[in-house]
């Protein structure tokens, strides 16, 4: 059974067939069927859009083989449960009285084998979806405050807390998946495979990897995840540079000082709600400009996935840690003293420098 819990008050249950409709999908490609769509005025049936997208060589995800006809029911069907198609009679149209969709269509969408989103597009993208009733009863209402009645993609940025989930095994073998905001008591529980496929797979993977809503780590010492929101889409340099300026300015006396790569992550990027990229494209940005002066400290992918519990949670945990380059995985980092937040010339560092 699939139950969610607010504070003790359990809101009305969404009916299965009805709420779990979100699957894996690139909203790069959602971009492109909706504009090919839009060059029509009056819409064309679903048996058209197969055939448009087929003949045209329209690339929806990644991969450049023809979409199965599953996969092209899919990227339709979310376009119309986000309201960003609407069904007239059997034909399929833009929904161009919504400003936001009139906004998305004036932005040009990738090219075949883009997947990246231009900023407007995504916030645009998590409007449509913070705004949907399924998505939002689902998953994002357990990272908000439980009365907030305002619900903008400003106001999630701003105000939500992070979710932790975890899988669960009940006594008659199957598992279930559980998410918890410890801040406010929200919680929710989902065993039938069409809700985790739904939720895990679908919207999750839209919030984190799609629509730069959250980002996510793994903990040391347990099965658990943590979900957190962000307060951008996007890296920026100075928001970068801000990173490398706060780990410099909480170094030690000594000459060098260690910081574990794990509490950095749960400083800078769950409380500072900042992409785990950007906390790594500081230390890259250290590496890079202070070689001699910052040390990498390896860890083994063994002793890495101790706490995992199956080859999936292993490969999940390992992709969640710091690497640089190819090199092995990182748990934690040394800085000298003298680094700081300017460039240094190749030719004034020393090899003598690098800590034992």
């Amino acid at each position: 059974m699939d139950t969610h819990r607010t504070n003790g008050a359990s809101p009305p249950k969404p009916s299965p067939q009805n709420a779990y409709w979100m699957r894996s999908l690139s909203f790069a490609g959602l971009h492109r069927l909706l504009s090919a769509v839009a060059n029509t005025p009056h819409g064309l049936t679903a048996t058209e859009i197969n055939d448009l997208v087929l003949t045209s060589g329209l690339m929806l995800a990644p991969h450049k083989s023809p979409p199965a006809p599953t996969t092209l029911y899919h990227y339709r069907n979310t376009l119309l449960r986000l309201r960003i198609l609407i069904r007239t009679g059997r034909r399929l149209q833009a929904n161009t009285d919504d400003p936001d969709v009139r906004a998305l269509l004036l932005l040009p969408p990738p090219p075949n084998g883009d997947q990246s989103l231009h900023d407007a597009a995504c916030d645009l993208f998590a409007g449509f979806v913070l705004r949907n009733d399924h998505c939002r009863s689902s998953f994002f209402d357990l990272f908000m405050p439980p009365r907030d009645a305002s619900f903008s993609l400003e106001a999630f940025r701003r105000v939500s807390t992070s979710v932790k989930w975890w899988h669960h095994h009940v006594p008659n073998g199957t598992s279930e998946v559980v998410f918890l905001n410890e801040s406010t008591g929200r919680a929710a529980r989902y065993s039938s495979r069409t809700s985790k496929t739904a939720i895990i797979y679908g919207v999750r993977y839209w919030a984190r990897d799609q629509l730069h809503l959250i980002d996510e780590y793994c903990p040391p010492g347990g099965a658990t995840t943590i979900m957190f929101p962000l307060s951008q889409s996007t890296s920026t340099e100075s928001s970068v540079m801000a990173i490398v300026r706060s780990i410099l300015s909480t170094r030690t006396s000594d000459d060098w000082t260690m910081f574990s790569v794990h509490v950095l992550v749960k400083h800078y990027c769950e409380q500072w709600r900042k992409p785990r990229s950007m906390l790594f494209a500081a230390i890259d940005w250290l590496l890079s400009e202070w070689p001699y002066h910052t040390a990498l400290i390896p860890t083994s992918p063994s002793l890495a996935t101790i706490d995992a519990t199956s080859p999936y949670r292993e490969d999940f945990t390992l992709r969640r840690h710091y690497r640089h380059m190819n090199g092995p995985y990182i748990s934690h980092i040394r800085v000298h003293k003298d680094v700081t937040c300017h460039r240094r010339t190749p030719h004034a560092q020393h090899a003598s420098e690098i800590p034992a």
